[in-house]
């Protein structure tokens, strides 16, 4: 072709050499033969073939951990056939299974599900059964990362039925899908019989990162039964045959596994060392991604490799190194967030993208006002959001390309054109920071047990409080079961949140207490993990119908690690003497909302503005919080469990704008308030239920976008409180801030008072209220 000056006959070799190259894992060897192929269709057109070659880049990228990477070529390939070109469904087909590929690498199902969708649809216009088995394979893929084993195995052997005619190298991965669902389902051998079938053909097409992959499961296989020195072979031989070559989402899955089978025989040496480089290779992959939220959704499901790693250095005695996996693990997305400083979220006026912004919101708007229903009438904050399948449906699919936009607009601004990443601190630099009668809990909650690190300022320590997870979410599910609504009658053995709290609280705090950790102690720093995010730790409970909660003994901060405690603490006060912000947009049908605004402007007098009604809109809020140190809004909040970014606070709507103060507006303000609260329905919380909780706690959700956007302290809800009752707490509450007591102190004396009142004694009308922050 070059003999013979056909340039683009030269361009269709140089990517089939790229293709070709991909498939035996030479990933700088296809990068080359692609870009040489891509710089010559540059030239010579046509679009369609640009955005082909991009597309096979971003999936070379995507494999050497380069997600960013992918990420870009997958845009640059959709930007050429916008451009012009007409695209055939085949290709069409292709850009959507890779878009589905790169949001599977990105824990974002709900999108690789539709895009799944979106290429098998294409795939069978184009009667390419090939590529048609290939977005069903994706599918399969899902389920089995959504634990429905029987239903990934059906959909994945209707994949290998389409793949008859398919070549050898898709059919083996897809055979090696079959077994993870095989070896889950409990078939073990059966796992065992598909993945060695996956390895010979794999071995003979000479694809050296699916023949590692295979080795690694039947490493897995080996270490479910028990067999660790044959599974540490397999493991190991799964690394050598990866050799040198750049494929971190084989290689950390291999050193994770061979770092648990040396610890099953106590070489914890050598387990620490080969679980630090499994983190090493997840970290190399999220350290290529600038956008905080795109980082925190890759780590989401590889929060096991840090909790092993502290396990071990554990039982190494390495207290600090242990804190630092535990530190690594959690709230990174926050963390980042503030190392990088405040960034507006919002596409600028004259930017390309505001149009679909604007386009996006609109449809949101008109979504959500199909789906709204009255409030409930129960006297709870809670709205009564009802609603048809489809527009739900269609409603998710309008935020979830909403946050994608979101992203888009992030990726053009200068300030993210470099990775930021906050760094974690040490155990001493905790206890430098803290106040002699200070505690900082840290609990790591893990499937084998529960760690909880206990930094004070002259102590740092850690204890096993031997309880694993499934354990622990059933107990913490059932006292929130129990505590959520008002106990009914008295029963003989005491109201049914007895008995749970108390446990609670010989698992989690009575150890500590027992080793005098705690002597001397009247305030506790709380790092919660995991289900003990959704726990009222205030509310815990010695055994004994008369012993004291939590709260009468201690007062209680939460936050979402040290690291973030830290930071928080480093931003400095904010100005004193600012103004006090109460909004109560929905007195008709939340009147205790008027009686609590009411009583804190009683408190602060002329410092207070009180917004009621059609007046507490998103435009007065935006006008006047960046002169408030003190914001209220007693309202209804509601979660977006599958996208926190549009969990909300509901105020007025107004001015062409609705009521919902979203979180991703949130980050928006510019707030030196000292405190906001948020009296509504769990705005403590980032997801809806305990399963919803992310491994890593690195959701943002309301209490941490307040945080972000300047202020030092937030209070929340653990589930919806009762109306009038918190309308008394929060007025106790300010009388004692007013007073000049400390945000967290004030809460603790308002509490107390509210479960000595017996109107209010139960925990349901108390114990729900945190508080977060660094100050």
């Amino acid at each position: 072709y070059r003999a013979e000056d056909d340039r683009p006959g030269a361009a269709e070799v140089w990517h089939d050499i790229g293709l070709l190259r991909s498939n035996r894992g030479d990933y700088a060897g296809a990068v080359a033969a692609l870009a040489a192929s891509l710089a010559i269709y540059e030239v010579t057109g046509p679009a369609p073939d640009v955005a082909a070659v991009r597309r096979d880049l971003a999936d070379v990228r995507a494999a050497t951990g380069d997600l960013q990477g992918a990420l870009r070529e997958l845009h640059r390939a959709e930007t050429a056939l916008r451009r012009g070109g007409d695209p055939d469904a085949e290709l069409l087909a292709r850009l959507a299974l890779t878009r589905g590929d790169l949001a599977l690498l990105l824990n974002g199902s709900a999108e690789a599900d539709r895009a799944y969708a979106q290429a098998e649809a294409w795939y069978h216009r184009a009667n390419d059964g090939a590529g048609e088995a290939e977005a069903v394979q994706g599918r399969g893929y899902l389920f089995l990362l959504r634990e429905e084993y029987a239903r990934a195995r059906d959909v994945l052997e209707q994949a290998l039925r389409k793949q008859a005619s398919a070549d050898p190298r898709s059919r083996a991965v897809t055979r090696l899908l079959v077994g993870y669902a095989l070896r889950e389902g409990g078939d073990t051998a059966g796992a065992r019989r598909v993945v060695t079938t996956a390895l010979d053909t794999l071995r003979v097409v000479g694809d050296a990162a699916g023949e590692a992959a295979a080795l690694g499961a039947l490493g897995d296989l080996a270490a479910r039964e028990g067999i660790g020195l044959t599974a540490e072979s397999l493991y190991r031989r799964g690394l050598d045959r990866l050799g040198a070559a750049p494929a971190p989402s084989v290689s950390w899955p291999l050193h994770a596994g061979l770092g648990a089978a040396l610890q099953s025989r106590g070489a914890f040496t050598e387990a620490a060392t080969e679980l630090r480089a499994a983190a090493a290779d997840v970290e190399r992959v999220a350290g290529r991604l600038p956008l905080e939220q795109r980082r925190a959704s890759y780590l989401a499901d590889k929060w096991e490799v840090y909790a092993q790693l502290a396990l071990v250095e554990r039982a190494r005695g390495r207290t600090e190194e242990a804190f630092d996996a535990s530190e690594r693990l959690r709230a990174r997305q926050m963390l980042d967030l503030l190392a990088r400083g405040r960034i507006a979220w919002q596409a600028a006026d004259g930017d390309t993208l505001l149009s679909r912004e604007q386009d996006l919101r609109l449809r949101i708007t008109e979504l959500t006002r199909r789906l709204e229903d009255a409030s409930g009438s129960d006297g709870l904050r809670e709205p009564n959001v009802g609603a048809a399948g489809a527009v739900r449906e269609a409603l998710a699919r309008a935020q979830a390309a909403y946050a994608d936009l979101l992203a888009a607009v992030q990726e053009t601004k200068p300030e993210y054109a470099h990775l930021v990443a906050g760094k974690a601190v040490t155990m001493r630099e905790i206890g430098s920071r803290l106040a002699p009668d200070e505690a900082l809990l840290e609990y790591l909650v893990t499937d084998s047990t529960t760690l909880v690190f206990v930094v004070t300022s002259d102590t740092a320590a850690i204890l096993d409080l031997g309880i694993g997870r499934h354990a622990l979410a059933s107990l913490v599910d059932f006292t929130r079961g129990a505590l959520t609504r008002p106990a009914r009658g008295a029963a003989a053995e005491g109201p049914s949140w007895r008995a749970p709290l108390e446990r609670l609280d010989q698992r989690l705090i009575e150890p500590i207490e027992a080793a005098g950790l705690l002597r001397g102690k009247r305030a506790l720093v709380i790092a919660p993990h995991a289900e003990l995010h959704y726990l009222p730790f205030a509310a815990l409970q010695r055994p004994g119908a008369t012993a004291p909660f939590l709260v009468e003994r201690y007062v209680v901060t939460t936050v979402p690690s040290a690291s973030v405690w830290l930071r928080l603490r480093e931003r400095g006060d904010p100005e004193p003497g600012a103004g006090v912000l109460a909004l109560a947009p929905h007195v008709d049908v939340l009147p205790g909302s008027r009686v609590e605004v009411g009583s804190i402007a009683r408190v602060y007098g002329s410092r207070t503005r009180v917004l009621m009604g059609p007046h507490a809109t998103k435009r007065a809020l935006r006008a006047t919080a960046s002169g408030q140190g003190i914001i209220h809004f007693a309202t209804y909040g509601v979660l977006n469990k599958h996208n926190p970014l549009f969990s909300f606070v509901e105020l007025a709507p107004g001015a062409g704008e609705d009521g919902r103060l979203e979180v991703h507006e949130v980050f928006g303000l510019d707030l030196h308030a000292r405190l906001v609260v948020l009296s509504a329905c769990q705005t403590a919380l980032g997801a809806g239920a305990l399963a919803d909780v992310p491994a890593g706690d690195d959701w943002v959700g309301l209490v941490e976008g307040f945080l972000y956007a300047g202020a030092a302290n937030v209070m929340a809800t653990l589930w919806p409180v009762e109306d009038r009752a918190t309308a008394g707490l929060m007025e106790r509450f300010y009388t004692e801030l007013a007073a000049g007591r400390p945000e967290a102190e004030a809460l603790a004396v308002a509490q107390r008072a509210a479960l000595r009142n017996s109107a209010t004694a139960d925990p349901f009308y108390w114990a729900g209220f945190t508080l977060s922050g660094g100050r």
